[in-house]
Parts: structure tokens; sequence; C-alpha cells
């Protein structure tokens, strides 16, 4: 009976320590200064947070601990020795010292961003892919054209999402202002999310809880388990600004008519369709159209309102469009 007594008082201990972490901290060789701390983020299960990196790291030992004392009395070491930090769920342990307790970094880069699950006792770490693009979509988006109930047809259509304006002095952030309005005549009119490309999949952005407020929106949950939406409270104007890097959002309410001085965020001006390596561009305005692999090596460039593009290979390229005004850049996927 004891012995139960004991475990069931253990447990407490270990449940209550999970939920009464509030800060951790990443110090070492790697870190630059020394010594920061952590972010901490909600997840979509209440009483829960998760504690995140985003940014430089450079070459050498990272360590993990729960206070900032020169002496920490608790680390997060990885249960293997040396883990990479760029790494898929990797399992943890408590310790009471350094020794063993490192995480690798490899090599200098600005682009780390790793999270510590503490309830599982996981670490996901990675290095950031840049995105070229985002995309609001969903219920209380203006039909295609605003031309009426035949734009979504009842349904979230792709051809209907509004695309964000990559900001030109940071590519991780996105902008958009634009209509949001409870299309009655869709499905779940006053909600929305975003994609990281013209499509559904594989770069979603969704709240951590269903009908979060976009105006309280703080962070982002990239891929969720749940298909969250955010949800708008009033029809009219919103500015909403997202960090795919860092996984923020924030947004305003401008009011049900737009404030004079204030600039709707372009739509996009092109159409583009790709079958095999044809990339055809079509444009209502002549467009110069530049299409480059990832790596930089190869470039194809033309001009015209309808334009064909022959990829020499398979893979991935990025594609800018632009009428002398506007521009919009794409990443297309050449099979």
């Amino acid at each position: 009976m004891k012995h139960i007594l004991l475990y069931f008082f253990c447990s407490l201990i270990s449940v209550f320590a999970l939920q009464a972490q509030t800060r951790l901290y990443v110090r070492g060789s790697a870190v630059p200064g020394g010594i920061q701390q952590l972010t901490k983020f909600p997840t979509n299960v209440s009483g829960r947070n998760t504690f995140k990196f985003h940014g430089k790291l450079l070459p050498g030992n990272l360590y993990i601990t729960t206070s900032n004392s020169a002496n920490p009395s608790t680390y997060y070491a990885p249960k293997l020795v040396d883990t990479d930090i760029v790494t898929n769920k990797a399992d943890y342990v408590q310790k009471r010292d350094s020794v063993g307790s490192e995480w690798a970094v490899l090599f200098e880069a600005d682009n780390y961003r790793f999270t510590v699950d503490t309830y599982n006792k996981q670490l996901t770490g990675e290095l950031f892919v840049r995105w070229y693009e985002a995309w609001i979509c969903g219920g209380c988006v203006e039909d295609e054209q605003g031309k009426g109930i035949s734009g979504q047809e009842g349904h979230w259509q792709i051809t209907s999402g509004k695309q964000m304006e990559q900001n030109w002095d940071d590519p991780n952030v996105f902008e958009w202002t634009g209509l949001l309005k409870n299309y009655t005549y869709n499905q779940e009119p006053k909600r929305f999310k975003i994609n990281g490309q013209y499509g559904w999949s594989p770069k979603v952005l969704h709240p951590f809880t269903q009908d979060a407020s976009v105006l309280n929106a703080k962070e982002l949950w990239y891929n969720g388990s749940e298909d969250y939406k955010w949800r708008i409270s009033n029809d009219g104007y919103y500015y909403i600004k997202i960090n795919v890097f860092k996984e923020t959002i924030e947004a305003k309410y401008l009011g049900a008519e737009l404030p004079d001085g204030i600039r709707l965020t372009d739509e996009a001006f092109f159409d583009i369709d790709v079958a095999g390596r044809r990339i055809s561009v079509k444009a209502e305005k002549p467009l110069m159209v530049r299409l480059v692999s990832v790596d930089g090596s190869r470039q194809m460039t033309s001009s015209g309102s309808d334009v064909t593009l022959i990829a020499p290979h398979s893979g991935l390229y990025i594609l800018v469009a632009t009428d002398g005004q506007h521009s919009i850049t794409r990443k297309i996927a050449v099979k």
C-alpha cells in the first residue's frame, strides 16, 4: 500500500512539474550571446505548452535548461548523446548536470528552428526552408471576382483564395489587406485558414483552437493535426500579417469601409498551368516571366500575355512574373 501511495504521489509531482514549467533556456557555445530564453507556445490541448527557438546558431554544443542561473539544476538531455539539434522527434531525459546533456549543432546558420514538447518529452528540429507564397482561403473570403454565389459554389475553392504579399525586407513575412465577410452561401462562412501554396497541401497554417479570433491571434499552428480555422466577428476590411519562420500572426480590423490611404492587396494577376515540363502563364497585360531552378543554375525568361516555358528537367523551380507594376513569385514542382 505504501508503494502504491508513493508511486501515486510521485506521479502527481511529475504531472505538476510538467504543467508548472513556464520557462526554458538554451545555452552553450552554439548559442549567440551564450544564453537565450525559448519562446513559449500554446498547443491544441488546454494546459499544455511547447517551447520554441527561431534563429541563428553556431557550431558547438547546446544545452536546454529550466533556469538561466550559472548552475542550472535541470537539463533536458537527448537520450542519445550528441543528437543533432536538426532532428525529427528525438526523446529527451532530465539530468542534474551538463555531462552528456549537450545537443550538437554542426554548422552556422540563421534558419534554425526547433520545438521542445515538455509533455511528451521530445524535441523536433529543422533548418527552415523559405516560403514563396501564402494564401488566405475560407468561407469568409470573397468569391471569384466578387461575382456572387457562383464563385465558391458553397464549398471552399482554392481559386477564390487571396494571395498575401511577401515583404521585400523580410521574405518570411507575408501581409494582406482586404475584405472578409460572412458569405452565408458558403460552408463555414466566417472561417478561414492560410495555405503555403496554391493548393490545400502540404503546408497549412491553423490556430490552436477552433474559431479563435483572428484579432486576438498571436501564434500559428503549422500543419496542425486538427483542421482548425480562425473566425471573424464582423464583416469588413482586415489587415493580416504572418511570419512563417517565427510562426506568428497579427491582425487588425480596419472597419466596414476601407479607410482613406489604405491600399488593398493586389489580386493575383495571371493564370498558371503546369502539364509535365510545360509551364503556361496567361494574363490580360504583357508580362515578363522568369523561371529559375531552386539552386539558381538554370534560368529562362520570356515575355507576352500568353507565355509558355519548357523546364529542362523535372524538379523545383521559382517562377517570377511581373507586369512592371506588380510582381508575383511562385514555387513550381515539375514532374
